[in-house]
């Protein structure tokens, strides 16, 4: 899957190499902070700590990376491999109530996947 680039998005970013679409998603997420992470958490009864930070940091990478997922369960099976040692989804939702991928994403400032919107997509584990 290959993302659209805006193209004057990617000059003003001043992109001159490698892959034009990375380095557009790559400077977006360069505008999240830790502390706007933070307060948004707190908004939702969350108090983010370092654990919660590991999973935020790999769905930005992901990102920067691969682009927008494009489903919920592409990125709950990364996550899920990922934190296996941890628990796995068990682990995960217990870091993010509101789903690792949904809420997850939303406080690492990254796309969720459309059917992250689906109530019936790990609203329980």
């Amino acid at each position: 899957m290959t993302d659209d680039v805006d193209i004057n998005k990617a000059i003003r970013n001043d992109v001159e190499a490698g892959d034009p679409a990375a380095a557009v998603r790559a400077n977006e997420v360069a505008n999240w902070t830790r502390e706007g992470a933070i307060e948004a958490a707190r908004a939702e009864g969350l108090d983010l700590g370092d654990e919660h930070f590991a999973v935020i940091e790999l769905l930005q990478k992901l990102y920067v990376e691969r682009g927008a997922a494009p489903h919920a369960r592409y990125l709950a099976n990364i996550l899920n491999e990922e934190f296996e040692r941890q628990g796995g989804s068990r682990y995960l939702y217990q870091l993010f109530p509101g789903g690792p991928v949904g809420q997850g994403s939303r406080l690492a400032g990254v796309p969720a996947p459309h059917d992250t919107a689906d109530l019936s997509f790990g609203s329980t584990y």
